[in-house]
């Protein structure tokens, strides 16, 4: 029964939201010891992982489509596929609501990690300016640096 290859595509985008969650979370150990090479690598596998979704996706919205008409529905709604295949329409209906989980808890953890990012980016921009000021009043020729105009002069007193 193609509902039955819906519940399948369904099941393995669910499993590869949850292996993202949990690489997702491993991400903070990366950001808090500042591991560039680390981070890098996890923004390719992100990157796989969003191919792979969106293959998954259409292969579901495939599925469902082949299902619907095979069950000679002419919407594909959960409850729809419930009444008319009442075992794996709650299969699905399971699954799916797995996937909607995973891709909250996933959307709340990339919300975190962003913030840990930001705060290790104004971390990092502040030891890099502790060792570099730059000039605030004339640069190494006698020249005023570009961002110092007459107004932030007059300003400073």
């Amino acid at each position: 029964m193609s509902l039955e290859i819906a519940v399948g595509a369904a099941t393995r985008l669910r499993d590869a939201l949850a292996a993202e969650v949990e690489r997702a979370r491993d991400e903070r150990r990366l950001l808090r010891r500042l591991d560039s090479a680390g981070l890098f690598e996890r923004a390719a596998e992100r990157a796989r992982f969003l191919a792979e979704v969106a293959r998954l996706e259409a292969e579901l919205a495939a599925a469902l489509g082949a299902a619907a008409a095979d069950l000679g529905l002419h919407q594909v709604t959960l409850a729809r596929f419930a009444l008319a295949a009442p075992e794996p329409g709650a299969r699905l209906a399971r699954v799916l609501a797995d996937v909607r989980a995973l891709a909250g808890a996933l959307r709340e953890i990339d919300g975190l990690n962003a913030a840990l990012a930001r705060r290790a980016l104004a971390t990092v921009r502040g030891y890099v300016d502790a060792l570099s000021p730059e000039p605030r009043a004339y640069g190494r020729a006698g020249s005023r640096p570009a961002a110092a105009t007459a107004a932030t002069v007059a300003a400073r007193g």
